[in-house]
């Protein structure tokens, strides 16, 4: 794999799980304190398993499919379980 396209898997990853952790936080929480306990508990649990689940499926993309897929996530503000259309979702532990 070249350095451009481990780099997009990475950023690709990177702003998937911010918007997906933006979201929790918008759904879940009142106080800025229960938020942050919201996502270290997110980063401690998944956080691991959401990089390598999605890296192991983002391989197979080009280098022009995957930069459609960050532009796609950079507007919509989704993440990659609602993104990807062929691939099954992640799980998250609770």
């Amino acid at each position: 794999m070249t350095q451009i396209k481990s780099d997009l898997i990475c950023e690709i990853i990177r702003k998937s799980q911010t918007n997906l952790l933006e979201k929790k936080g918008e759904t879940h929480c009142c106080s800025m304190e229960d938020h942050d306990q919201l996502v270290l508990k997110w980063v401690k649990d998944n956080a691991k398993n959401y990089r390598e689940y999605y890296r192991d499926r983002l391989v197979d993309y080009t280098t022009s499919q995957l930069g459609e897929i960050l532009k796609s996530l950079d507007e919509s503000g989704k993440d990659l379980n609602e993104v990807l259309e062929d691939s099954p979702s992640f799980v998250e532990k609770n």
